[in-house]
């Protein structure tokens, strides 16, 4: 696809930042969903994001001025790209900002190994958090959770009229985001080995490539790095105007559980991230016991680029679908 070609050639140029997807791919997720809303059910969602406890100093304020000059429809579409990418604002800043922060929240490290013997040699030994139901009495400031976890917390929080307004739209802003990050590959898995990777490799981020940092940030990139507002909507745009693309979405849109979204994320880790070019140089690596950089192949980076196209769309699809169900 030359959409993928091109953004495989921008991001080869550049270091993305380590959360899923960058800001890039977050905000053109947002504007997916946001597209596939009616004008009333925008402003329900926007009408309870206001209710943030932060959101003058991380919505309002943030508002560029060429936004803030737009018509309704063009500051809602910003307000949604915003809470998508909110999540990620709040890992710096003052302790008032970054107080707000889950770094589990992110990712699910559900398991795959290098070898099975790896396997064999690791079981029963591994405490990642692969649990799919909240804790008992879990809430917005319960840390440990994973994405999958926080999802499920996420949807009752904001359905329950029992909750207060600055909770519900708290949580309102992490499913924005989590819903995001759930599709992205590399936060459903994490590869273990017995020598390099007995903690697992984090998401891809232990395995260092020479395109982009390491594997996770090198797949948190594939969809480019322009943050711009218009930037995203046009993307959004071009996506879905695919008709290959359009249709996965709208059969995306009937599975709405989180959990099938975190499966199939590590379906794809197994088979187009974890690939036999790579584990075969991860295992020449845990041979030495070293970690080193690694080169991927062209045929790899675009390979990536269009899964990465076929999962931001799937995951603007049930973001829909999930808001939707949010504000009836």
């Amino acid at each position: 696809m030359r959409f993928a070609t091109t953004c495989v050639l921008i991001w080869c140029l550049t270091v993305a930042p380590a959360a899923a997807w960058n800001f890039t791919g977050h905000k053109v997720i947002a504007s997916i969903a946001f597209q596939r809303l009616t004008p009333e059910e925008q402003g329900k969602i926007v009408a309870a994001l206001r209710r943030h406890p932060r959101f003058a100093p991380d919505f309002a304020d943030a508002m560029p001025e060429e936004i803030q000059k737009a018509n309704e429809t063009t500051r809602n579409e910003w307000f949604f790209q915003q809470a998508a990418v909110w999540a990620d604002i709040i890992r710096s800043g003052p302790p008032e900002r970054k107080a707000f922060g889950r770094g589990e929240w992110h990712y699910v490290n559900v398991p795959l190994f290098l070898s099975e013997s790896a396997r064999a040699e690791l079981a029963g030994k591994l405490t990642v958090n692969v649990a799919t139901e909240p804790p008992e009495g879990a809430n917005l400031d319960t840390p440990s959770m994973n994405v999958t976890q926080a999802i499920n917390l996420g949807r009752r929080v904001v359905k329950d009229p029992q909750s207060s307004p600055a909770d519900r739209a708290v949580m309102l802003a992490w499913l924005f985001h989590c819903v995001g990050d759930i599709h992205q590959p590399l936060h459903g898995a994490a590869m273990f080995s017995v020598r390099l990777f007995p903690e697992g490799d984090r998401g891809g981020n232990s395995v260092k490539t020479k395109q982009n940092g390491n594997l996770h940030a090198l797949w948190d990139g594939l969809l480019g790095r322009d943050e711009e507002f218009r930037a995203a909507r046009n993307a959004a745009m071009k996506l879905a105007a695919s008709e290959e693309l359009s249709r996965l979405g709208k059969e995306a849109q009937a599975v709405l559980d989180e959990v099938a979204w975190r499966d199939e994320s590590h379906e794809i880790a197994v088979d187009s991230v974890y690939t036999p070019e790579v584990i075969d140089l991860l295992r020449k690596m845990e041979t030495t016991g070293s970690v080193e950089e690694i080169s991927l192949s062209e045929d790899y980076l675009k390979a990536g680029g269009q899964i990465a196209e076929r999962r931001v769309m799937q995951a603007g699809f049930r973001l829909a679908e999930l808001l939707k169900s949010l504000v009836d």
